[in-house]
C-alpha cells in the first residue's frame, strides 16, 4: 500500500512539471497519466491475476468510453438548464426532459455495469469494484487539493455557486 501511494505521489509531482521545453502537460498527457494510475490501483486493490484482468478490463473500458460520452451530454443538459432565461414553459420543459433522459441514461450505464462485472465474477467483485473506484477518486481529489495554495482551496469551496446561493462564511 505504502508503494502505491509513493507511487501515486510519484507520478503527481511529474505531472506537475513539464517533460517539454514548449509549455505545461497537455490533457491528453495527464489523462494517460491518470489511465494508468487507474489501471495500476484497480488491478492491486481487486486482486486481478492475469486470466481476471483479461476479462476484467475490456469490460471496464467499454463501460468507460460509454460513461464519459453519456456524462458529457449529461454536462451539456445542466449548462443549457443553468443558462435558461425563462423565454418559456416550454422551452424549460425541453431542457428539463434532456437532462433527466442523460441522468437516467447515466444510470442505465452503471447498472449494466455493474451487470456485466457480477455476471463475469460475482456480484461482491462488483460492490468491490465500485467501492474501489470511488476509492481512487477520493485519494486523488485530496492529493491534488493537497497541492493547492489556500487561496486556491478557498475558491474551489465557491465553485459553483449560482444565483440564489447563499455564500458561504
Amino acid at each position: 500500500m505504502m508503494s502505491l501511494l509513493a507511487g501515486v505521489t510519484l507520478v503527481l509531482s511529474m505531472s506537475a512539471q513539464p517533460d517539454r521545453a514548449e509549455g505545461p502537460i497537455g490533457r491528453d498527457d495527464v489523462r494517460e497519466r491518470m489511465e494508468a494510475m487507474v489501471v495500476g490501483f484497480l488491478t492491486e486493490k481487486l486482486e486481478l491475476n492475469a486470466e481476471q484482468a483479461q476479462v476484467f478490463w475490456p469490460i471496464f473500458n467499454a463501460h468507460k468510453e460509454t460513461k464519459r460520452v453519456t456524462e458529457r451530454q449529461e454536462r451539456e443538459a445542466r449548462k443549457a438548464l443553468g443558462s435558461f432565461d425563462g423565454e418559456s414553459a416550454d422551452e424549460f420543459s425541453a431542457l428539463l426532459d434532456a437532462l433527466e433522459a442523460a441522468e437516467i441514461k447515466n444510470a442505465q450505464i452503471r447498472a449494466a455495469f455493474l451487470r456485466e462485472v457480477s455476471e463475469a465474477f460475482d456480484p461482491d467483485f462488483a460492490v468491490r469494484c465500485v467501492r474501489t473506484q470511488k476509492e481512487f477518486e477520493r485519494m486523488m481529489r485530496e492529493q491534488l487539493q493537497g497541492r493547492m495554495s489556500p487561496e486556491d482551496r478557498r475558491a474551489l469551496g465557491k465553485m459553483g455557486r449560482g444565483p440564489g446561493r447563499k455564500q458561504r462564511r
